[in-house]
């Protein structure tokens, strides 16, 4: 065999097989969900009152959590855009490009990306659907499953509730949806995550977490 030949012969595929992008229609679509959906909560948050200091405020949370996610949605919209841009421009330059009868080898079947288009549609579909299950999940199992364990190291104290365990586990599950890297890897990530934002709000903010009480 020819390097030529084996060259043509190399795919590259992602993680997954079929793995993509959706459509920046959908993302775009989903962004301004997002968004609409953070500002409602952020002001909602900010309307509750605060009996004490503003770091025990109880719309703290939800508010820094609202926030995060607005941005992480204005960055998932302006991306849909750019792709969008570029997806027509691609278009008009190949269309200008293209002359004569195609070459063999060089594009597939119109049949062929209509398949793999709605592959990747449907394992959006599944993984999304899987996401609403996993946190609803979450949600009563930190309900049901709710303690609290109190202990110190020399002469700092910590509390260990429901919270740990639980976010740590749907948290590796997620990302596991998300990216096919190795388990152990998406384990430390969501361990270090979550202890991380435990001891904040536990130290920085004196707020008790979800599945202490």
């Amino acid at each position: 065999m020819t390097i030529e030949k084996a060259e043509k012969s190399v795919v590259f595929e992602g993680e997954e097989a079929g793995a993509g992008y959706a459509s920046p229609t959908l993302d775009l679509i989903a962004a301004c969900f997002l968004v609409a959906l953070s500002l409602v909560v952020m002001w909602a948050s900010w309307a509750l009152p605060v009996p004490g200091d503003w770091l025990t405020a109880p719309g703290l949370l939800p508010f820094i959590t609202s926030l995060s996610l607005l941005v992480m949605a204005v960055i998932l919209g302006a991306t849909a855009l750019r792709r969008s841009d570029q997806g027509k421009s691609d278009k008009e330059r190949s269309g200008k490009e293209r002359t004569g009868e195609e070459r063999t080898g060089k594009q597939r079947n119109k049949q062929q990306i209509a398949s793999e288009a709605a592959s990747v549609d449907r394992s959006q579909v599944y993984r999304t659907l899987l996401l609403m299950i996993l946190v609803g999940i979450y949600i009563l199992a930190l309900q049901q499953l709710a303690f609290l364990i109190d202990f110190s190291i020399g002469s700092v104290f910590f509390s260990i509730s429901a919270f740990e365990p639980i976010t740590v586990t749907v948290l590796a599950a997620i990302i596991h949806i998300y990216w096919r890297g190795s388990l152990w890897i998406t384990s430390v990530i969501s361990l270090l995550w979550t202890l991380l934002l435990s001891l904040v709000f536990q130290k920085a903010f004196n707020i008790p977490l979800p599945g202490s009480f």
